[in-house]
């Protein structure tokens, strides 16, 4: 017999002998004797009653020297949420109240008392309710002595929970056990001490803050009604104003009108208008604020403002700047409640000029073009639909554009290469500059409704060029970047 057969057999050999030890452990001593049976835990000794004032109460059995006959699991309560009437929290969040009512057959209905107007968040109520109605211990930990051991020399929260039978019942919560096994708690009038699950009392220590729905606002419903007719941000002192650009020279969605009159940003204007509605914030931070909770919360003189207007109604929101956590106060008008959310989440908190212009100088649709000059070269420009059908008798379109300098026809993929690199030439900054000289580049665009614009790049030293719109500053360009349309155009004459 090999080693590996043989250690096979003793492993198998092992398994059997513990089996068999287990067995005889579990079986009866002295016998088949009842009375000395295995002994099965049945929970602790409690016995239950209501008082004169229709209160719960629960007291632990003991000896008749007063020692705790068994300290271990139960249930201090069972009802079923739908048996609720009303919840009553005080802790160190405030005081609340929460009626419940449920219709027959249909789900139960919370109502925060004083703040009928808020949505609730999703679950919260639940939470509370499911602790108010069925309340399991684990254990019973000891006996209130007045000392802090428990946490109920300063307890946390005390929940009074009213029945659909007109019975109640107090729970206090004390503080949590070492090693996360559990949290304190005092049932009635008691002073017996019983260890619950964290996750079930832990509701017990919401606030009005923990209840209010955490959606600021709704989204669009469609399309139709997604994009701003006009938004309206002030950051940090500046102010600006973005509007939807509908024409088709441009493939861009917003152009700035303060403070110049220019094309947006697509990527930071994209981004502020997805900041504005379907908004969902982190927390509730205030309800009814105060003037001096304003103040501390950095919104009685706002970071930074929004205006929205919508097809279908108009937004505004506040903010406060952001904090070294990335995190916001902000402000819904005609909602009383300062929620937190992340900054990323409403970009137009931080937003700048620098930001918000274009990316490049200025970048129209060659298919808009009928004819573009160069340094005082002329190109022609025609774009039409291309309709084709396959084998299988599916149509399609496209569009095929045809250039011609004079007589001659170019090759489209030659110009195209031209094109990208002279149109797409990046803003690099939006600074202010002064111009002189002769612009080393000029791009004539002349646009199918005939209307015209003059772009020039003059240099500046260094490595920048001045770029110039119709004779306006834009700020500058990379010198490399008008280096290689200059390259790219001298490729295509001599093509």
């Amino acid at each position: 017999m090999n080693k590996k057969k043989t250690l096979i057999i003793v492993i198998i050999a092992a398994a059997v002998l513990i089996a068999a030890m287990v067995v005889l452990l579990l079986l009866p001593k002295g016998g088949s004797s009842d009375s000395d049976a295995a002994t099965i835990d049945e929970g602790a000794e409690v016995s239950y009653s209501t008082d004169a004032k229709g209160v719960h109460q629960a007291v632990v059995g003991r000896d008749a020297g007063g020692k705790i006959t068994s300290n271990s699991y139960g249930t201090l309560m069972s009802y079923t949420p739908a048996e609720l009437k009303a919840m009553h929290l005080e802790n160190d969040n405030g005081t609340l109240d929460i009626t419940a009512v449920t219709p027959e057959g249909e789900a139960t209905v919370y109502t925060l008392v004083g703040f009928e107007e808020y949505d609730m968040q999703s679950g919260a109520p639940d939470g509370i309710a499911n602790a108010a109605a069925k309340l399991d211990f684990t254990m019973v930990a000891g006996e209130d002595n007045g000392g802090s051991e428990f946490g109920f020399d300063k307890p946390r929260a005390v929940a009074t929970i009213t029945y659909t039978d007109d019975t109640k019942a107090i729970i206090t919560v004390g503080a949590d056990a070492p090693q996360e096994r559990g949290t304190y708690v005092k049932f009635g009038d008691g002073k017996d001490i019983y260890l619950v699950e964290t996750d079930i009392v832990s509701p017990f220590l919401y606030g009005v803050n923990d209840l209010i729905s955490l959606v600021i606002n709704d989204s669009a419903a469609d399309v139709a009604t997604s994009q701003a007719q006009v938004i309206e941000v002030t950051s940090g002192g500046s102010s600006f104003t973005l509007k939807p650009y509908t024409g088709a020279k441009f493939s861009s969605s917003y152009y700035l009108t303060e403070p110049q009159t220019r094309f947006a940003s697509e990527g930071e204007s994209s981004k502020i208008d997805g900041g504005i509605r379907g908004l969902y914030a982190n927390t509730v931070k205030l309800v009814n604020p105060s003037a001096a909770q304003l103040a501390d919360a950095g919104l009685d003189k706002p970071y930074a403002t929004l205006y929205a207007e919508y097809s279908d109604g108009n937004v505004r929101l506040s903010a406060s700047k952001p904090d070294s956590d990335g995190e916001v106060n902000l402000m819904l008008d005609g909602r009383n409640i300062v929620y937190t959310i992340s900054a990323e989440k409403v970009p137009w908190v931080s937003t700048s000029f620098e930001k918000l212009v274009s990316e490049y100088v200025l970048y129209p649709k060659m298919t808009a073009l009928t004819g573009m000059k160069v340094n005082g070269t002329d190109y022609t420009l025609n774009t039409r639909e291309s309709h084709t059908t396959d084998d299988e008798g599916n149509e399609s379109t496209s569009t095929v554009t045809t250039v011609f300098e004079g007589d001659k026809e170019l090759q489209i993929e030659n110009f195209s290469t031209f094109y990208d690199n002279a149109a797409m030439i990046a803003l690099a900054n939006p600074d202010e500059a002064a111009v002189s000289g002769s612009p080393e580049l000029t791009l004539t665009y002349t646009y199918d409704d005939g209307s015209t614009d003059e772009v020039a790049y003059y240099a500046a030293g260094g490595t920048y060029y001045v770029a110039t719109v119709n004779g306006t500053v834009m700020g500058h360009a990379r010198q490399s970047d008008v280096t290689r349309a200059l390259d790219s155009w001298k490729a295509l004459s001599e093509s």
